[in-house]
């Protein structure tokens, strides 16, 4: 018999830990770019996480309904039939953890950087093959059976914590610039003045780093089966743990426009470090400070990069065992339990993704870190609104107007993804279009899925 002993607590542990990464401390720069002022960054933060509640809604209805392991695919494959599961797995595979794996070891490598020399000291190629050399490092570790501990993991969690709640300590003590301090040193040069983009074309291009950042809560249906009371605690520790991320994430916003002003968050590309810089300014520990913050956070993206090296290639063996994928892919090692092919397969997607956009974007690190940005985003939310759909082939209730409309707003993600950023969507689903044929290849050995 499964030993369930998860609180509602633990399960929102869960979930902040899921979605606090280090998207805050990028992502806002993103969005005041995408926009015209300091009102629509936080009306896209609002939109942001009013369509993350909605979503921690849908999955803990579905995490309630169906408290087993496996989360959405185990859901998609329950309701909607082995072809989405499949797909959902392929694609979690090649495109959305490979993709977060390169837009994780970007961010690493720009704060590494910050951390080092203060400035910008490295070329852009360096960057990238700091982001290469971290992902071969954890892949290897963690095929290996060489894991970092929980304590580890725990302690990052709180230091991503402490981090952003020192920023908004200094916007509320110390105060800002409101645009008027000048440009810190790791802003990219100062840009032409931008012809306003309107509220409709702003807000469609602002939602992708924000759903960005604020992706993650389904991590905490993924142990659902684990749960002392499943009905409760899941339900209670999904919408509790979004709730949080929720008022953390706008309160860091707020604090970055009044540090930075909205020009200055919008021409950093190290937001995070450059507030702390202009906080710490007055009292003559700019630099120190901007410097210690911006190696907390590439601290943190290494912690990222090892969870996602070891986490995922776990949906590869539960996929393999169902005859989804080769059974070799997802085969343990007997002494360290460790999927080790899955966890390679995993890790070097995530290199050769870095390096094919590397070439095809002419060596532009800023460039090639977008477009992944934008094609896990929406990749991504494809999948969200299928398990939207999942949830609305449950029993009847007066919970399916949330799923309708989590649905309808993942839908106008994606349709609003590709309007924005055609290239990197469609090159999303063309990679999901190429599991179709690979599934009809395997399908007269697949077994009943779910």
């Amino acid at each position: 018999m499964q030993r369930r002993g998860l609180s509602a607590f633990d399960i929102g542990c869960v979930v902040i830990g899921g979605i606090v990464g280090v998207g805050i401390f990028f992502t806002p720069q993103k969005v005041a770019a995408a926009v015209d002022d300091g009102t629509q960054v936080v009306v896209a933060w609002s939109l942001g996480g009013l369509i993350a509640v909605l979503g921690a809604l849908v999955f803990a209805r579905l995490a309630r309904a169906m408290p087993e392991h496996g989360g959405t695919f185990f859901w998609i494959a329950q309701k909607l039939g082995p072809l989405p599961a499949f797909l959902y797995g392929w694609a979690n595979w090649l495109v959305i953890q490979a993709g977060a794996l390169g837009v994780i070891g970007i961010v690493f490598a720009e704060n590494l950087d910050v951390a080092l020399h203060g400035t910008k000291g490295m070329s852009d190629g360096a960057k990238v093959g700091l982001a290469i050399a971290a992902i071969g490092t954890f892949t290897v570790l963690n095929a290996c059976g060489i894991r970092t501990g929980s304590r580890v993991q725990n302690a990052l969690v709180v230091v991503k914590l402490v981090a952003i709640f020192g920023i908004v300590a200094l916007a509320v003590f110390v105060g800002g610039g409101s645009g008027d301090v000048a440009a810190p040193p790791t802003t990219t040069a100062a840009a032409a003045p931008r012809a306003p983009v309107g509220w409709v074309a702003a807000m469609a291009a602002a939602m992708l780093p924000v759903l960005f950042a604020c992706g993650g809560w389904q991590q905490g249906s993924f142990v659902a089966g684990a749960a002392r009371q499943p009905a409760r605690d899941v339900p209670l520790g999904i919408l509790g743990g979004v709730a949080v991320v929720v008022v953390t994430y706008m309160a860091v916003n707020l604090a970055f426009l009044e540090l930075l002003g909205f020009d200055g968050a919008a021409r950093s590309t190290t937001i995070g470090a450059d507030a702390a810089r202009v906080g710490l300014a007055p009292l003559g520990h700019g630099d120190l400070a901007a410097r210690l913050l911006a190696g907390l956070i590439a601290t943190s993206a290494l912690g990222i990069v090892n969870t996602i090296c070891l986490a995922p290639p776990f949906v590869l063996h539960a996929m393999s065992k169902q005859g989804l994928f080769p059974r070799s892919l997802g085969a343990l090692h007997p002494r360290t339990g460790t999927p080790v092919l899955g966890v390679i397969v995993q890790g070097g997607q995530g290199i050769v993704l870095l390096l094919l956009l590397w070439l095809l974007f002419g060596g532009r690190a800023k460039d090639v870190l977008d477009f992944l940005l934008d094609g896990v985003v929406f990749v991504d939310w494809v999948f969200y609104a299928l398990a939207g759909v999942a949830a609305l082939r449950l029993p009847a209730s007066r919970a399916n107007v949330v799923a309708i409309a989590f649905t309808l707003a993942s839908a106008v993600v994606c349709v609003g993804a590709i309007a924005v950023t055609p290239l990197a969507s469609l090159s999303g689903l063309a990679v999901c279009a190429l599991g179709v044929p690979v599934y009809l290849l395997r399908r007269r050995d697949l077994p009943a899925v779910g």
